[in-house]
């Protein structure tokens, strides 16, 4: 069966560079729906490894290799959930929008 397999050196360096290119991108663009493509695309990812995860738990070996990618997934989504976030705030601020909740504002200020 194939999987993506997440937990590879090179492509965690893939994955975070395209992350942090469209953070980039999203933020000259004031725009927050560039950072959420990489998020939407990492719980995409999330997904199949679960799903192969309870799949696969009886081959040991394949188990533990995506419980590694799973990690690593939940480690992409978060760094994606606060990019999406934070540019969310800019663009916020940006555009003059009433923002539906400001419980974050406390980190924002010292970032």
């Amino acid at each position: 069966m194939f999987f993506i397999d997440t937990s590879s050196p090179v492509v965690v360096l893939i994955a975070l560079g395209l992350t942090l290119a469209l953070i980039y991108i999203g933020k000259e663009a004031k725009n927050a729906y560039v950072p959420l493509v990489s998020l939407i695309a990492f719980l995409a990812v999330l997904v199949i490894h679960v799903v192969q995860y309870t799949v696969l738990n009886a081959y040991s070996a394949y188990a533990e290799v995506i419980g590694k990618c799973l990690t690593v997934d939940f480690i992409m989504i978060f760094i994606a959930y606060m990019s999406y976030l934070w540019v969310d705030d800019i663009e916020t601020k940006e555009k003059k929008k009433k923002s539906i909740d400001n419980s974050l504002d406390w980190f924002w200020k010292n970032v």
